[in-house]
């Protein structure tokens, strides 16, 4: 087991690399090259560094992300599929976003312009523990957890507390200094 001072130097050294991922400059979401798509899939899987899942919240063997309807974001968060996020492999799934596909998934990405997905997914992380991050500047208003977008060129966050804190999941204290907005 880690002691509490090497958890945080393991923290503080995976917090750096994020904060330098998000202030790499990124153009609008509309124009986004394969690079920037990169950065964005960096950004996420860091961001799932620092959501924690209490023992009755767990996924049971490996970290399920599903895409709904995924694009190249998809195709750059491959990169990341089978790294290890606390202790879990990582799976990504490119899904339709149908009942039986959101309730195999214990996180679920939705790219800017689905609401109707967004809506679904919020619905049910009220249910049962599911980390939703949705593009966009609402997606946090909107029933998503973690709202990434494109800010001055840069890749920003907003978390909404109350939405995680209903599935049963909580970021840590780093990642909500580093979030532009906290929604409660």
């Amino acid at each position: 087991m880690f002691s509490r001072m090497r958890l945080r130097r393991i923290a503080g050294a995976l917090l750096a690399p994020l904060a330098l991922l998000l202030a790499l400059p990124s153009p609008s979401v509309a124009a986004e090259s394969a690079a920037d798509t990169e950065v964005k899939a960096a950004v996420i899987y860091n961001l799932l560094l620092f959501i924690h899942w209490s023992k009755e919240t767990a996924p049971p063997k490996r970290l399920r992300l599903c895409v709904v309807d995924g694009g190249e974001l998809s195709t750059s968060l491959r990169q990341h599929e089978n790294k290890t996020v606390q202790g879990w492999p990582l799976d990504i799934r490119r899904i339709a976003a149908t009942p039986e596909e959101l309730s195999s998934c214990n996180v679920i990405l939705i790219e800017a312009g689905n609401p109707s997905a967004l809506a679904r997914a919020a619905a049910l992380s009220r249910s049962r523990p599911l980390l939703v991050i949705a593009e966009g500047a609402t997606a946090a208003e909107h029933g998503a957890m973690i709202g990434l977008r494109v800010e001055g060129g840069r890749v920003v966050f907003d978390i909404n507390t109350g939405a995680l804190a209903k599935s049963g999941l909580a970021a840590s204290s780093k990642l909500l200094r580093l979030a532009r907005t906290l929604i409660d």
